[in-house]
Order: structure tokens, then sequence, then C-alpha cells
């Protein structure tokens, strides 16, 4: 078990053993899959929709929460990753809000918020950084027990998400950005920041591609894939300008075409800082796809066609996790308020006190 440096031990599986478990009257409506804070205590569990939060308490704040992968046999376990400079993964189940295995991260490791499992189940992989130089890393790690078992780099420095594609090789954003943990997250290169988008064989960790924006100061983060292979990449800024800032690009979309960042129409400016993206099939048609960024800094959600065209906005404060499933979605401001569009249009009764931390997947 990883613990928390200011709690002691016991104090610590106090803490844990107060987990908030399902009531026993919970219904059976659709659930969030996320992680969030109260009162400086962090948790990773679901949001039950017009019910109570059910989660387990955790020693530092998560990123991404996700179910296990149906093909490991264990029905509603979840894994959730530490927030970067991550020191533990987290599998738990979401029914008994119960810790199933704490598993710590090596010394000279530090995770980078994000995994995802091989096509087949058989892997997980996770970002990490080497906590002595900062070079990325793809931790292949057995998905039950969570040991790595091998690893490769991840063809850059600051890996954050790791997609698998259909063919099995994995894309990974790599934000470009240095950090040492006897620096925290300051950034140390910002002047020489190398971010990209890389293909990597995930048998032998081989690079095949890899492609970068023309503005060498966007950080490429999180990704999100259509169905036809498009995948959107939000993005933040890190010019020196802070008028450059402000006004940067928050979508890049990558394609058989090579990668191309969207442009803000003027007089548009969206903070410079993509928080997630999420892909948004039309309800009613194709032609209605989108992707939706929440641009935080700015307080927006924003969405454009998945072409990259009529961009629109809404103002949600401090906009930050998304949630998609099918053409519903959600998105969550930090300190509380949602905005989206679900089949019943009753998110103010069934939302109402919603303020997850990062990323939101449905639970149905």
């Amino acid at each position: 078990m990883v613990i928390n440096s200011n709690l002691r031990r016991r104090d610590w599986l106090a803490l844990a053993a107060a987990s908030m478990a399902l009531p026993a009257n919970a219904t059976s409506a659709p659930g969030l899959l996320t992680s969030w804070v109260i009162d400086d205590q962090a948790w990773a569990g679901v949001w039950q929709l017009g019910s109570t939060s059910r989660g387990v308490a955790l020693p530092k704040r998560a990123h991404e929460v996700q179910m296990l992968h149906a093909a490991l046999g264990h029905p509603g376990q979840a894994l959730a990753v530490a927030r970067r400079p991550g020191e533990y993964l987290l599998r738990f189940d979401t029914r008994s809000a119960r810790a199933v295995l704490w598993h710590d991260i090596e010394d000279d490791r530090v995770l980078c918020g994000h995994a995802s499992y091989a096509l087949d189940g058989s892997a997980l992989y996770t970002t990490e950084t080497s906590t002595d130089t900062g070079a990325g890393f793809i931790a292949v790690r057995d998905p039950v027990s969570l040991e790595k078992i091998r690893e490769f780099s991840s063809g850059g420095l600051d890996p954050h998400m790791v997609l698998v594609e259909p063919d099995g090789t994995l894309l990974v954003a790599n934000g470009g950005l240095l950090n040492l943990p006897e620096t925290g997250r300051t950034k140390l290169n910002l002047k020489q920041m190398d971010s990209s988008i890389a293909r990597l064989d995930a048998a032998t960790g081989t690079l095949r591609q890899a492609w970068r924006a023309s503005d060498p100061y966007l950080s490429l983060r999180h990704l999100a894939r259509a169905p036809n292979g498009t995948v959107a990449i939000a993005m933040q800024a890190e010019h020196a300008d802070a008028a450059a800032r402000r006004s940067a690009p928050l979508l890049a979309l990558l394609d058989a075409n090579g990668l191309r960042t969207i442009a803000l129409p003027e007089p548009l400016a969206l903070g410079g800082y993509g928080g997630d993206v999420a892909f948004v099939p039309g309800r009613n048609s194709p032609a209605d796809d989108r992707f939706v960024v929440s641009a935080t800094r700015a307080g927006q959600l924003a969405w454009w066609s998945a072409q990259g065209g009529d961009p629109r906005q809404l103002a949600l404060p401090e906009a930050g996790a998304l949630a998609a499933y099918g053409p519903d979605w959600l998105a969550s401001g930090a300190q509380g308020g949602v905005r989206g569009e679900v089949a019943t249009r009753r998110l103010d009764r069934l939302l109402a006190d919603v303020h997850w931390d990062n990323h939101g997947k449905w639970l149905v």
C-alpha cells in the first residue's frame, strides 16, 4: 500500500476503512466512474446519478479511473492511476467501494496519470518518467498483479496519455516537458520542449512514426479517437507571452494526412489550456459527430465537428473532466457545475453536486 507521508500507517488504514459504500437502496441508474476531492481528501469510485457517491479513500489524487478489461474476469473492478508524479496504482471494487490491490510504483519511476489495456486484456500499458533523468517510458504491466514486466522508451519526454489503436500499436502523447522529483511539477525545459505524438510497436517498443505540431510551444496531452480513425489531441500552450497563450489553439487532429492544429477564429480565445477531450457521435446523424474539449482556464467547453470545423462554446467555470457514452456526454467544473447533453436532460436534479477531478467514464 502506498502511504501518504503525512499519515501514519494506522491512521491511513482507518481512513481507508471509511470508504463510501453503495447504499442498500441505491437505484440502478447509470453512474460515473471517476475521482474527486472532498475537504482535501481524494477518492476514486462511482457517482451514482440521482443517488450518492461511493468510493475508496486515496493517499493522493488519482488522474484516470477505468474499469478492468472484461477479459480479466473481475467484474465490477476498476483501476485508478495516480496523478503525476504518481506513486500508486489501485485495483478496487466499484460495488463495495473497497480496495482490492495497492501497487507501489518502482522507486526510479513515477506515473504520468494514464494507462490503457492491450486489445485482448493481456497487458496494461502505463505512461511513466524516470526520476533520475526525466526520460519517458511505457511500462508493460501484468493487468492483474500490476507488476512491471518490461518497459521501453515513450519516444519523448513527459508521456501523458497512451491509446491502443485497433491494430494493437500504441499512440503516445509526449507532452515534451522535463520534470524531476526535486522540483515537483516545475517545467525545466520550456525553451527546448519537444512535444510529439509517437506511434510505437507494442511488442518491441520500436518507434514507427512521430508527429509534431508546427508550434513547438504546444504540449500535446490527451487523446480521443473517432470510429473513422481520426484522433483528436487536446493541447496546452506553454508560450512565454500571455497573449499568445490565451489565443493558442486547443485542438489538433491526426489522420491519414498527418497532424494539423485547428486554429481559433478571431476573436475567440480559450486560455490555451485543453484539460480533456472526448469524441461524441451525433445523436441523429454522423454529420453531427464532434470533438469536445474542456477549456479549463477560460471557463468554457468548446467543440468542433469531427473534421475540425463549426466551432462552438459553452460557459462552465473551471471546466475539466469529460465523460462520453454514445451521444450522451457530460462535463464537470472543478468547483461544481455540470454541462452536457443526456437523453433525460435532467442534469440539475441528477448531478447537482458533481465536481469530479480529472476524467470521467460512464458506468452502465
